[in-house]
């Protein structure tokens, strides 16, 4: 297997060297052109006014993307936590939301075929028979709504279509590793009805084992399908369903020791926080089952285009985990939780003839959230002779509505000016009991009660561009965004309901957009300012013994700095592309942060590296008539992260390598070898103190080196 791991480290050098070759293959030596919904209207990415990043299909299938994180670390100001499936945090330009706590709602906004997905328990999936993903920086409240005051990501799915195609790929690797996906689509009735299905497995062995029980900890077990059927007997009208599901059991969120605190030299210490080996006396587990299913309706009657999308959604979620870490049964927790969710939007969209054009539309969703967390009291703990729990039950409920709509006047060829404007309302309300422990030492009984909020807001935005040429856009935008407040259901008392107030964001950002030396060339920047006010922040606190996170509502908080992004092809077959963001994100005013009345003004936010690069080269050349070699490196550096407010732990600087080699025949197959961090460097995605051992630091670590072989069949 050595020579394995040298060739593909082989193949990141190799790129430059046949870089510098230039030799011409039989592919368009212009770069590709791709077309976004980010604005609800299909339009030229370069065309549109707000700081974007795509990825068309073939980009997904050349990185080898199959999951989130497989593409997180390469978009400017963008930092995602896959530390486990249920909160999946999305970071963008040092906003996030620790959505641990099932009254808090999620700062970034993500959807799939235009479904907002209501909870990040949905979001971890495995990613497949995709047209493109867009993510969206910066606040879009005007068109997406409240919970997009840091951003959006948009996965679009391929539709059916007249063609008959078909994909084939199975990846294996280290770890023992399966990742599967296939993909049919064509007619059923030639001309009217047209029919995709597509389905995926991942599977991975564990990357820490558990010592005591013998259990392979933070592995992959999922399987997941798609159902996509498409009505359409002309121009006009378009009726697409789309049903979708997905399955995971896993022992994800292992949790290692840095620090054994207290226990340090006894004979239960652990030796190491970085050798992936834990001794504990449970192990952690992850299980999820998520359905969808959606009707998307598009109408264009003679002038502009209506379209309506329906969508119902639900996930079942089991996890539990050890708050020890250690060999004693000493407190241990986990969650069950049911949620449903229920949406419809309708808009309308004009022509895109005349100076103007226009986008205004109605939104409603509902979602019903039942939990139940427990925490068990082992008997190591020295209270009970037997393992208890108690258990905090509580559902949320939520209901919101919303118009909107936004307008582009084209003063004249070369100056427009966008506005938008959205109002929404929302309710929360909530339903919650606990049950003690026996002695209610750790946690008190409370009756069932009930309390509810509700808010509305109006989010504007102003945008002005102006295109120098065909090819030059700049463009200057202000708009406002806001986020709802919530109760944070796992911290009431009988005496306060813990509720937070709702955040606000103003934003203020210029860009460029430029396609240059005859479409070879696209550079893409931006500079923002962000001001956020009363601003969600959510801690991990000892709350009479036992972990919960409250959120509370920081004073006033700061985001600012740029974005650089560009895109090369000099000859035909060489593909190169350079980011680089800088980010200043910090607490302006934050006193009082605990309740101990800790000070955390000037501290830097959360989740948001001040520097982050990202470089990659592929190049593409003809070996026979009809076969062609593809070489691709990726390299990525990001600077320390803070991992909570108090700034107290972080990760160092963080390089990465990945690198892909491979065979592509003109008849459809071909086969790669792939890794992924191949200098294997180890660092940590959460470090935090423990929560009953005294002294004791717990580090939660990255996926380490990985690498395999792919082959694909496509037709």
């Amino acid at each position: 297997m050595q020579s394995l791991k040298q060739v593909l480290l082989g193949s990141v050098v190799m790129v430059g060297g046949f870089a510098a070759a230039g030799t011409a293959v039989a592919q368009t030596a212009v770069l590709e052109e791709i077309i976004v919904t980010a604005q609800k209207r299909a339009e030229r990415m370069q065309d549109v006014p707000v700081s974007i990043s795509a990825l068309s299909g073939a980009n997904i299938k050349d990185q080898g993307i199959g999951r989130v994180e497989d593409f997180a670390t390469a978009m400017p100001s963008v930092y995602i936590d896959m530390r486990n499936l249920r909160t999946t945090a999305i970071a963008i330009r040092g906003i996030v939301s620790e959505t641990n706590n099932p009254g808090v709602d999620q700062g970034v906004g993500v959807y799939v075929d235009g479904v907002y997905m209501g909870r990040p328990t949905t979001i971890n999936n495995s990613l497949f028979d995709l047209e493109r993903i867009e993510v969206l920086r910066g606040p879009q409240g005007t068109l997406y709504g409240k919970n997009t005051i840091a951003g959006a990501i948009n996965f679009i799915t391929r539709k059916p279509g007249e063609e008959l195609r078909g994909d084939l790929s199975a990846s294996f690797g280290n770890y023992d590793a399966l990742r599967a996906n296939a993909s049919l689509s064509g007619p059923v009735v030639p001309g009217k009805l047209f029919v995709g299905v597509s389905g995926g497995i991942d599977r991975r062995d564990g990357l820490v084992t558990n010592m005591m029980t013998g259990t392979e900890l933070d592995d992959m077990d999922s399987v997941s399908g798609r159902l996509t059927a498409v009505y359409s007997e002309n121009e006009e009208f378009e009726l697409v369903v789309r049903v979708d599901a997905a399955r995971d059991r896993t022992n994800s969120g292992a949790m290692d020791i840095l620090d054994n605190g207290a226990l340090s030299g006894s004979p239960i210490a652990d030796a190491s926080g970085w050798d992936r080996k834990v001794l504990q006396d449970a192990d952690t587990e992850q299980n999820r089952d998520v359905f969808g299913a959606s009707a998307e309706v598009n109408w264009s009657p003679g002038t502009g285009k209506i379209t309506s999308i329906t969508a119902y959604r639900e996930f079942d979620w089991f996890n539990f985990a050890d708050n020890d870490y250690t060999a004693l049964d000493y407190l241990g927790s986990g969650i069950s939780e049911k949620q449903h969710q229920f949406s419809q939007e309708v808009r309308y969209a004009s022509p895109d003839t005349g100076p103007l054009t226009y986008v205004v539309g109605a939104y409603f969703f509902q979602q019903r959230l039942a939990t139940d967390a427990a925490a068990r009291i082992g008997v190591d703990f020295g209270i009970y002779p037997e393992q208890v729990t108690g258990n905090i039950l509580a559902t949320v409920k939520t209901q919101s509505l919303a118009g909107f709509g936004q307008a582009v006047y084209r003063v004249t060829d070369k100056f427009s000016v966008t506005a938008g404007l959205r109002y929404t309302w929302e309710k929360k309300k909530v339903i919650h009991s606990q049950i003690g422990d026996p002695y209610e030492l750790l946690q008190i009984t409370m009756p069932e009660r009930r309390f509810d909020r509700s808010e509305d807001d109006f989010s504007p935005s102003i945008s002005l561009s102006y295109k120098w040429t065909d090819k030059i856009l700049t463009y200057a935008t202000v708009s406002r965004g806001f986020k709802s407040g919530g109760y944070n259901v796992f911290s009431v008392t009988p005496t306060d309901n813990a509720e937070y107030e709702p955040e606000f964001v103003t934003s203020y950002e210029i860009g460029l957009k430029s396609d240059l030396m005859d479409n070879r060339l696209r550079f893409n920047a931006s500079a923002y300012y962000l001001r956020y006010k009363d601003l969600q922040v959510n801690q991990l606190l000892l709350v009479n013994g036992v972990p919960q996170y409250q959120t509370s509502n920081a004073a006033r908080a700061r985001s600012q700095g740029i974005e650089l992004e560009l895109t090369a092809r000099p000859v035909a077959g060489l593909d190169l592309s350079a980011s680089y963001s800088y980010l200043d994100a910090n607490f302006l005013d934050y006193e009082n942060a605990t309740s101990s009345g800790d000070d955390f003004t000037g501290n830097a936010m959360v989740k948001a590296p001040k520097h982050n690069i990202s470089l990659s080269a592929q190049y593409m050349m003809p070996v026979t008539d009809s076969l062609s070699l593809t070489m691709r490196g990726e390299l990525t550096h990001r600077s320390r992260v803070f991992f909570e407010p108090d700034n107290v732990y972080s990760q160092g600087d963080v390089t990465l390598v990945n690198g892909r080699i491979g065979i592509g025949s003109v008849q459809g197959w071909s086969l790669f070898l792939w890794g992924r961090n191949l200098t294997n460097k180890d660092y940590a995605i959460l470090s935090s103190d423990g929560v009953i051992i005294p002294g004791q630091q717990v580090v939660a670590l990255a996926t380490p080196r990985t690498y395999g072989l792919e082959a694909r069949f496509a037709f």
